[in-house]
């Protein structure tokens, strides 16, 4: 029953947010973030959660500006996709150069097919492997996550990991630019 009502309790919560988000936009804090550190804090809850998971980190200090809740929510919902269809091993690779940050989440599960990458962004979809309620998620998770990279000016790619698995990559500049006035 309280893994149910948690579900339910996290799946309101999207729907508000995209709600939210569809109304008036996303509002973002514009705080100075370490986003090594909020991959140090995701990486240790995914540990405690899947002990049997093989988790690579390499992780620069790298810190960008924006909203430290949402961007924790963006990692939180790439880390639990990644451990959810993961066959042992989970990597994560955070790195800037001079304008951004590259951050890459990859796993050596299935993958995402070519012809799903793009779809899989789309509100409610959910790849038929992971249809189940016990296996997946509700298919708001990347939807939820991209909008976030999006609204603070960056993106968020799927391609392949070295090990066969998926590569969820996002990209964000490390200042915002100024507005022209």
């Amino acid at each position: 029953m309280h893994r149910e009502s948690s579900r339910m309790a996290t799946l309101i919560a999207d729907l508000l947010l995209l709600a939210r988000a569809d109304e008036s936009g996303l509002r973002l804090r514009r705080d100075d973030v370490d986003l090594d550190d909020l991959v140090y804090a995701e990486r240790d809850r995914i540990a405690a959660h899947h002990p049997n998971l093989r988790l690579e980190v390499h992780v620069a200090p790298t810190r960008v500006q924006g909203d430290p809740q949402h961007l924790q929510r963006v990692l939180r919902n790439l880390l639990d996709n990644a451990a959810r269809h993961a066959g042992g091993r989970v990597a994560i690779d955070l790195h800037a150069d001079n304008r951004h940050a590259d951050l890459t989440v990859s796993d050596d599960g299935p993958g995402i097919p070519a012809a799903d990458r793009e779809r899989v962004f789309d509100r409610f979809v959910r790849l038929d492997n992971a249809r189940s309620r016990d296996g997946g998620g509700t298919g708001l998770g990347l939807a939820i996550a991209r909008d976030i990279v999006a609204t603070h000016g960056g993106t968020l790619t799927i391609g392949e990991s070295p090990s066969g698995g998926a590569a969820l990559h996002i990209r964000l500049p490390l200042k915002a630019d100024p507005v022209a006035v």
